[in-house]
């Protein structure tokens, strides 16, 4: 959005059309999200109901929020493990009731493969060189843009394409490398 900046100023005043702009803006990515972690509609929906809600209570913030992107993706990577890990415990708690340790516990073994995508993310990134791993975390870990990164590394902004480029080159061969993990589509979230 590009005049996002002086949306979340107007929410941070109070001002329901500004937050109704911003949902409508950012509701289906915050679902779309949602919905490939958890893969059920309905909770998916509740991880939108949740995010928004907590902006709306945080609204006074939002106005000194310098990347309000990264900002949004936290909050609902951070609600959606959370709610992940609610599912796995009332699972297990459902199956310890019923004596039926033989049933596989979905819900937590997506838990566990998201654990184990996630490290092979992170190993991923660990292995770059040392400028295209500093230029990948500020643009998709922190969500800087691209001509943000190049002012702060006092590099060009054709220089920050080419390392990003090289950066996701090299952990998508990293990837398919290890492609044991079976939910390696996850990682294509991370990677865009």
């Amino acid at each position: 959005m590009a005049t996002e900046r002086l949306v979340l100023a107007k929410i941070a005043t109070g001002d329901e059309q500004a937050f109704a702009i911003l949902y409508k803006f950012y509701r289906n990515k915050v679902y779309g999200y949602a919905l490939k972690i958890l893969q059920s509609p309905p909770a998916a929906q509740e991880i939108v109901q949740e995010v928004f809600i907590k902006l709306w209570l945080k609204r006074a913030e939002l106005a000194e929020i310098e990347n309000f992107g990264g900002f949004l993706r936290i909050i609902v990577r951070n609600d959606t493990l959370n709610a992940l890990k609610k599912i796995a415990l009332q699972q297990r708690k459902y199956t310890l009731i019923n004596q039926d340790q033989t049933e596989i516990d979905t819900v937590t073994d997506k838990s566990i493969a998201f654990n184990e995508t996630k490290k092979l993310l992170d190993d991923a990134i660990e292995s770059l060189p040392a400028q295209q791993k500093l230029v990948y975390s500020l643009c998709h870990l922190d969500g800087l843009k691209q001509k943000d990164v190049a002012t702060q590394l006092g590099i060009s902004p054709l220089t920050v394409k080419v390392h990003l480029r090289e950066a996701v080159k090299s952990i998508r061969i990293y990837l398919n490398q290890h492609h044991e993990i079976k939910t390696l589509g996850l990682l294509l979230f991370f990677l865009k």
